[in-house]
C-alpha cells in the first residue's frame, strides 16, 4: 500500500537535492572569486609599495604600478581608490600603498561590501 503513495517521488527528490547542490556549488565559487580578488589586490599593493620604495622612484610611480597591476588582475571598476602614505617602523622609513575596492557579492556584478588592503615596503636610502 505504501508503494503506491511513493510513486513519482524520485523526480521530486532529485530536483530538490539538485537545487541544493547547485546553491552550495555557487556559494563555493563565489567565495573563491572574492578570495581571488582580495589576493590580487594584496599582491598589487605590495608590488606598488616595493616599486615606490626604490631610491630613484617617486611615490606616484608606485601608485601607477599598483593601478596597472590591479586593473590587469581584476575589473578596474572594482577599485575605489589607491593612495600612498609614508611612515616609520622601528626608525626605518616605509612606504604604504592602500587600495580600497568593492567586493562583489553576486558574481562579478552586484558590489555590496568594500575592503581595504595595504602593501608596505622599506624605503631605500638615496
Amino acid at each position: 500500500m505504501t508503494r503506491g503513495l511513493e510513486r513519482g517521488s524520485a523526480p521530486v527528490e532529485f530536483v530538490m537535492v539538485g537545487v541544493l547542490l547547485v546553491a552550495v556549488a555557487l556559494t563555493v565559487l563565489q567565495i573563491a572569486f572574492v578570495a581571488h580578488i582580495r589576493a590580487v589586490a594584496i599582491d598589487s599593493a605590495i608590488a606598488g609599495a616595493a616599486h615606490a620604495a626604490l631610491a630613484d622612484t617617486a611615490d606616484s610611480e608606485g601608485i601607477a604600478r599598483a593601478t596597472a597591476l590591479v586593473a590587469n588582475g581584476v575589473a578596474a571598476s572594482l577599485v575605489r581608490s589607491i593612495s600612498v602614505t609614508s611612515g616609520e617602523v622601528a626608525g626605518k622609513p616605509i612606504v604604504s600603498i592602500i587600495i580600497q575596492l568593492g567586493v562583489p557579492m553576486i558574481g562579478p556584478w552586484l558590489t555590496i561590501a568594500e575592503t581595504e588592503v595595504t602593501g608596505r615596503a622599506f624605503r631605500e636610502a638615496p
